[in-house]
């Protein structure tokens, strides 16, 4: 049997552990697994020079179509060749707020898969009573979860000209409804972004009306507000039997509290992100770096890398939100996110893998399986075995190189970890068994990129 592709001479890593061996491909799909000489032949053979092949990262927190007023085709097409070169296959997209959740779903995903060149999967806003109604029918498309966003309300939250935002009483109603279908034996649950926007606000109406400018994000959106929705959020998952997922965890607080919930027989997942694993408030620019929640400080990186070494993070994740410099001008102005497609990987492996952080199969394990098996993409992303989708990255462990000014193809102009020497990247990425990056350059289409279902 003749196969399209046959990698050798290389090291497969699996969150279990690392394969001596190399890989065929075919039909878009991993066919074996064997040492070099036990592989079929193949019409296209790679070396891989001894270097390490892991599976395609699957960003569990990605921002299209953001920030608002952006050209969705431009968005899409930027930001998902941003992936592509950066290592990423799989991206978890947030919908943007809809009345009718499903006809957006179906238009974005048509929309989509005219542009995009990586997969994507979906993940659903709840607002209202009307879109908690929606949850049952999300499942059955394909959408595992649901996100709350407790902090975007008022003035915070402002939407197509009305005010959006969320009371505790959503927040319970949802719980509530996708604790019953998981009770039933699906496979769902409930995102939380927690920050207690009340305290933020009334800590902004004093600086402001004293004349007087943080010293950054950090102190005037401190991680007491995340802290008190955190314990809030895990409370009330508790009493309605809801599985949650802690988006973005950035306080070192949260992990006790991750930790003490899951003792207690909770459901619990938590994600952090890279920037709050290697941000903090004495190596970025307090503008540019302005996100939420914010960038903390260096006491949190250190304790944020023990929880992910030892179990209690499960997911890291980019929250890759392309805002352009001009719309970062001052701190109380400035639009929130930052890009993180196209250093997510290189970041990984350099501060992580590379500086003994974290091992090589824990860093897939946090990257690619834990992620695709919580949104329900497992064993067709995430993973590297037979029948799995050929989505995969070879890795050079010992390349060095700089971090650019700004990256190479998202719409963001600029980096906030811009001049950070690397150590780690990665020299293609395979989606579905065809290079779609290579050496940083994007090769593959537009258009080649699919919808993916939760399972």
């Amino acid at each position: 049997m003749e196969v399209e592709t046959v990698i050798k001479n290389c090291a497969i890593v699996r969150h279990e552990g690392v394969l001596r061996a190399g890989l065929a491909i075919d039909k878009g799909k991993i066919v074996a697994i064997a040492r070099d000489t036990d592989l079929p032949a193949a019409r296209t053979v790679i070396d891989g020079e001894g270097n390490y092949v892991i599976p395609g990262l699957v960003d569990a927190h990605f921002h299209l179509e953001y920030p608002p007023g952006v050209d969705p085709e431009e968005n899409i097409r930027r930001e998902t060749q941003a992936c592509a070169a950066g290592g990423c296959t799989t991206i978890i997209h947030l919908l943007a707020p809809a009345d009718d959740i499903l006809s957006k779903a179906d238009e974005f995903v048509e929309f989509y898969q005219k542009h995009g060149y990586v997969d994507i999967a979906l993940s659903a806003r709840i607002y209202t009573k009307e879109n908690i109604k929606q949850i049952r029918r999300l499942y059955d498309y394909g959408i595992t979860s649901v996100k709350l966003l407790l902090p975007y309300k008022g003035s915070e939250a402002v939407w197509k000209g009305r005010v959006g935002g969320i009371d505790d009483g959503i927040v319970y109603l949802t719980f509530e409804e996708v604790g019953r279908l998981a009770k039933e034996g699906r496979n769902i649950f409930a995102r939380v972004h927690c920050e207690n926007v009340e305290i933020f606000m009334k800590l902004k109406d004093r600086f402001v009306e004293k004349g007087i400018e943080p010293s950054s994000w950090n102190e005037v959106r401190p991680r007491v507000c995340e802290e008190e929705a955190m314990r809030k959020c895990l409370y009330l998952a508790s009493v309605t039997e809801c599985p949650i997922y802690v988006v973005h965890m950035t306080i070192k607080e949260g992990i006790s509290l991750v930790a003490k919930a899951r003792s207690e027989g909770m459901d619990v997942t938590a994600e952090t992100c890279i920037q709050y694993l290697v941000g903090n408030t004495e190596n970025v620019d307090r503008i540019l770096s302005k996100v939420n929640p914010p960038i903390r400080e260096a006491g949190d990186n250190r304790q944020l890398w023990e929880a992910l070494e030892n179990g209690i993070i499960d997911v890291v994740a980019t929250d890759h939100a392309p805002v352009p410099k001009a719309l970062k001008s001052d701190l109380w102005d400035a639009t929130v996110g930052i890009a993180g497609a196209e250093t997510f990987l290189p970041l990984m492996l350099s501060e992580g893998v590379n500086k003994g952080k974290i091992s090589l199969e824990r860093m897939v394990e946090v990257c690619c399986y834990n992620p695709a098996k919580r949104f329900g993409l497992a064993p067709q992303k995430g993973v590297l075995c037979i029948g799995s989708d050929a989505d995969l990255v070879l890795v050079d462990l010992n390349k060095k190189g700089v971090l650019p000014e700004k990256p190479i193809y998202s719409g963001s102009d600029f980096s906030v970890f811009a001049g950070r020497e690397i150590k780690g990247w990665p020299k293609f990425t395979m989606l579905r068994g065809n290079i779609v990056a290579k050496d940083g350059k994007v090769t593959g289409k537009a258009g080649y990129g699919r919808y993916v279902t939760g399972q």
